[in-house]
């Protein structure tokens, strides 16, 4: 089982923005962003649940930059969140790498995302 405390290195933070739950949900249904949880669906379902309208994309797909047809535009901006933020993190800075210009993770992942009294489906 992939757990939400994969390693995120400084070069990581060096190319990913970590924003606030406040911020997320100021960017949350907006027309060009994307939220991402790179968790396994029997993770998220064991733990906080998703933000809602955020995509599952595994970790391992995005690092192999195997990505659905709603991220061909590279202009649009992601926001991943995990459990507790560090594969979050790890999640945004692949896509930083594969070229997306405007990349954040959701500080404290989505257990912040729930302590700021946020919904989450599972």
């Amino acid at each position: 089982m992939t757990s939400c405390s994969s390693t995120f290195t400084a070069a990581d933070e060096a190319v990913v923005i970590p924003i606030s739950p406040a911020e997320a949900a100021r960017l949350h249904n907006r027309a060009g962003v994307e939220f991402v949880d790179p968790r396994p669906e029997e993770v998220i379902s064991a733990t906080t649940g998703r933000i809602p309208g955020g995509r599952v994309i595994p970790l391992s797909r995005i690092e192999a930059g195997d990505l659905p047809p709603a991220f061909a535009d590279r202009s649009i901006h992601v926001v991943t969140s995990c459990q507790a933020g560090p594969m979050a993190a790890r999640a945004a800075a692949a896509f930083s790498k594969l070229g997306f210009a405007r990349v954040s993770y959701v500080s404290g992942g989505t257990q912040a995302w729930v302590d700021a009294g946020l919904p989450t489906v599972r």
